[in-house]
């Protein structure tokens, strides 16, 4: 799976790292414990605040996650 992504002009990134290491205005695939935990999505904003977007549920493989992220960007279009 490729690390970045781009979709509808809204940077993805996925990453076993923090979502400290992401771009302001960036989304995140996240790995939990290295992915055996799931994934996570995150956003963080233009002032480097961080939020999770998909309330304490997990996906299993990165590619539920970013699929996840496509269809929430398409909403904010």
């Amino acid at each position: 799976m490729r690390r970045y992504h781009c979709h509808l002009g809204r940077d993805i990134y996925v990453t076993s790292g923090s979502a400290r290491d992401l771009e302001p205005g960036s989304f995140g695939v996240l790995a939990i414990d290295g992915g055996a935990g799931g994934w996570s999505v995150v956003h963080k904003g233009p002032g480097g605040e961080v939020d999770e977007l998909n309330n304490e549920m997990h996906f299993e493989t990165p590619e539920e996650a970013l699929a996840f992220v496509k269809e929430l960007i398409g909403m904010l279009n």
